[in-house]
């Protein structure tokens, strides 16, 4: 496999400030919505990027795109009956970046980081999620309604602190074995995302009086190396969620805002995984199929200038 090219600092600055915006952007969803699905988060991290997708030419003569695919939805109810025998491919992440390089038209490197994504819960646990029986049920939900309704639903407090969990992150899951596993198998390719709110500790009331602008988060998306993750799980009895401040200890040789994992250590390829063609089996049976585990890809294209 032929040497990562080098990337030259405006790409990476450019892919900086883009991922930062969808820091951003994702916070302010979270704390104006601090009961949002994840999987709405999810959205929210792609959607941030569409603006920045044209192709763009910097200074140094090179050009960067991004492309994104977003299908959510069916990752989130487990392995379905026709999936067999390949259950344990629902386990391991959510949102695929892949970094495309070129010479002109000739592409002379790739790779690819994976993220799995899990929101912080508020201290009252009250977040909305996805279940099957409501996936199936759909839209029916909006018109076959109840003849009153809760009046306590319109009046909640959410406080996020460092006592709060990651909820759906459980201690000895099969999740966490099938992303040891991967990342085994292919390299470590898998890595947490975290979605907080822009800072600890915050709180905010249902009914809202105003929204919540937020401008530079100071804790916000943060990735974290899933060794070090797991790690932190391993003092947790079976299906214990561990707050993040366990998750801030033990991972604190990671602890990347979102931009600089994307933009320092994936496009310099200090994280993820390169690959080549022999791989690309592996890779598009991850990201190609509607079933497929993904359920969203980010593709950053750079064309290099001319030497």
């Amino acid at each position: 496999m032929e040497a990562w090219p080098q990337i030259p600092d405006d790409v990476v600055a450019w892919f900086r400030g883009v991922f930062a915006e969808a820091n951003r952007s994702v916070c302010e969803r979270l704390v104006n919505v601090p009961n949002v699905r994840e999987t709405s988060l999810d959205d929210g991290f792609v959607e941030a990027l569409i603006p920045d997708t044209a192709p763009r030419l910097l200074p140094s003569g090179a050009i960067v795109q991004v492309d994104t695919h977003n299908i959510g939805g069916l990752r989130r109810l487990g392995a379905p009956h026709w999936d067999l025998p390949f259950r344990g491919r629902w386990e391991t992440a959510d949102i695929a970046v892949l970094v495309f390089v070129y010479r002109r038209e000739t592409l002379i490197a790739k790779k690819i980081g994976l993220l799995q994504s899990k929101r912080l819960y508020p201290d009252n646990n009250d977040i909305e999620d996805d279940d099957e029986a409501s996936f199936l049920f759909g839209m029916n939900a909006f018109i076959r309604r109840d003849g009153s309704q809760a009046i306590g639903a319109l009046h909640r407090n959410f406080t996020f602190d460092n006592t709060c969990i990651y909820g759906a992150i459980h201690a000895g899951s099969n999740q966490i074995s099938a992303i040891d596993k991967f990342n085994t198998d292919f390299g470590k390719a898998i890595y947490y995302l975290l979605y907080n709110p822009h800072q600890l500790p915050f709180s905010v009331a249902y009914p809202l009086q105003c929204r919540t602008q937020i401008d530079q988060p100071v804790v916000g998306c943060r990735v974290f190396d899933a060794d070090q993750v797991h790690r932190a799980l391993a003092g947790l009895g079976e299906g214990e969620s561990p707050t993040i401040d366990l998750i801030n200890r033990e991972g604190a040789a990671s602890n990347w805002r979102l931009e600089t994992w994307a933009a320092d250590l994936l496009l310099t390829c200090q994280v993820g995984q390169q690959f080549d063609d022999s791989r690309d089996g592996q890779v598009r049976y991850l990201i190609e199929r509607r079933s497929g585990p993904i359920g969203a890809a980010l593709a950053a294209s750079i064309t290099l200038a001319e030497e």
